[in-house]
Protein backbone atom coordinates (compact mmCIF):
# COMPACT_ATOMS: atom_id res chain seq x y z
CA UNK A 1 0.00 0.00 0.00
CA UNK A 2 1.50 3.29 -0.72
CA UNK A 3 -1.27 5.38 0.93
CA UNK A 4 -0.10 8.44 2.79
CA UNK A 5 0.27 7.43 6.54
CA UNK A 6 -2.89 8.45 9.01
CA UNK A 7 -2.12 12.16 10.29
CA UNK A 8 -2.39 11.72 14.32
CA UNK A 9 -4.60 15.17 14.13
CA UNK A 10 -7.19 13.07 12.42
CA UNK A 11 -7.76 11.03 15.29
CA UNK A 12 -9.28 11.95 18.74
CA UNK A 13 -7.68 10.33 21.85
CA UNK A 14 -9.42 7.22 21.32
CA UNK A 15 -8.40 6.84 17.74
CA UNK A 16 -11.69 7.96 15.78
CA UNK A 17 -11.86 10.18 13.06
CA UNK A 18 -12.35 13.83 13.46
CA UNK A 19 -14.61 14.14 10.97
CA UNK A 20 -15.65 12.14 7.98
CA UNK A 21 -13.68 13.82 5.28
CA UNK A 22 -10.71 11.96 6.26
CA UNK A 23 -12.29 8.64 5.85
CA UNK A 24 -11.32 6.20 2.48
CA UNK A 25 -10.62 2.72 2.78
CA UNK A 26 -7.20 3.41 3.28
CA UNK A 27 -7.69 4.76 6.59
CA UNK A 28 -9.86 2.40 7.29
CA UNK A 29 -7.28 -0.20 6.99
CA UNK A 30 -4.60 1.40 8.86
CA UNK A 31 -7.07 1.89 11.51
CA UNK A 32 -7.94 -1.67 11.47
CA UNK A 33 -3.92 -2.40 11.51
CA UNK A 34 -3.72 0.07 14.52
CA UNK A 35 -6.43 -1.70 16.09
CA UNK A 36 -5.39 -5.55 15.76
CA UNK A 37 -8.72 -6.03 13.73
CA UNK A 38 -7.10 -6.58 9.90
CA UNK A 39 -6.52 -7.31 7.87
CA UNK A 40 -10.09 -6.33 7.04
CA UNK A 41 -12.45 -9.45 5.73
CA UNK A 42 -15.12 -9.37 2.98
CA UNK A 43 -18.04 -9.23 6.14
CA UNK A 44 -16.02 -6.36 7.87
CA UNK A 45 -16.07 -4.38 4.32
CA UNK A 46 -19.75 -5.04 4.31
CA UNK A 47 -20.75 -4.35 8.00
CA UNK A 48 -18.41 -0.75 7.42
CA UNK A 49 -20.17 0.20 4.23
CA UNK A 50 -23.50 -0.09 5.95
CA UNK A 51 -23.11 1.47 9.02
CA UNK A 52 -21.58 4.62 7.02
CA UNK A 53 -24.62 4.68 4.95
CA UNK A 54 -26.69 4.25 8.18
CA UNK A 55 -24.77 6.62 9.70
CA UNK A 56 -25.77 9.46 6.63
CA UNK A 57 -29.07 8.72 6.81
CA UNK A 58 -30.18 8.60 10.09
CA UNK A 59 -27.20 10.86 11.87
CA UNK A 60 -26.53 7.86 14.10
CA UNK A 61 -24.92 4.38 14.17
CA UNK A 62 -27.35 1.41 13.64
CA UNK A 63 -27.80 -1.11 16.18
CA UNK A 64 -26.24 -4.44 15.95
CA UNK A 65 -29.83 -5.75 15.04
CA UNK A 66 -30.16 -3.30 12.07
CA UNK A 67 -26.31 -4.68 10.96
CA UNK A 68 -27.68 -8.11 10.56
CA UNK A 69 -31.23 -7.57 8.89
CA UNK A 70 -28.76 -5.42 6.62
CA UNK A 71 -25.97 -7.64 5.79
CA UNK A 72 -27.18 -10.97 6.54
CA UNK A 73 -24.82 -11.80 9.58
CA UNK A 74 -25.91 -12.97 12.46
CA UNK A 75 -24.90 -11.08 15.58
CA UNK A 76 -22.58 -13.60 16.75
CA UNK A 77 -20.65 -13.51 13.17
CA UNK A 78 -20.66 -9.25 13.91
CA UNK A 79 -19.16 -9.83 17.06
CA UNK A 80 -16.66 -12.19 15.90
CA UNK A 81 -15.54 -9.64 13.61
CA UNK A 82 -15.23 -7.08 15.56
CA UNK A 83 -14.30 -8.58 18.92
CA UNK A 84 -13.77 -5.23 20.68
CA UNK A 85 -17.36 -4.02 20.08
CA UNK A 86 -19.02 -2.47 17.34
CA UNK A 87 -18.48 0.58 18.31
CA UNK A 88 -15.18 0.60 19.31
CA UNK A 89 -14.17 -1.64 15.91
CA UNK A 90 -16.58 -1.27 13.24
CA UNK A 91 -18.00 2.38 13.48
CA UNK A 92 -14.34 3.48 14.62
CA UNK A 93 -13.26 1.91 11.06
CA UNK A 94 -16.31 3.43 9.55
CA UNK A 95 -14.78 6.36 10.34
CA UNK A 96 -17.98 7.31 12.48
CA UNK A 97 -17.62 9.60 15.79
CA UNK A 98 -17.54 7.88 18.95
CA UNK A 99 -20.72 7.08 20.50
CA UNK A 100 -22.38 8.83 23.08
CA UNK A 101 -22.31 6.17 26.38
CA UNK A 102 -19.70 4.05 24.70
CA UNK A 103 -16.74 3.34 27.08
Amino acid sequence: MNAEPLRENLLDQEGFLNEDTGWSQDVARELAERNDLGPITKDQWRIIYFVRDYYKEFGEGPPIMKIAKATGLTSKQICSCFPCGVAKGAYRLAGLPKPSGCL
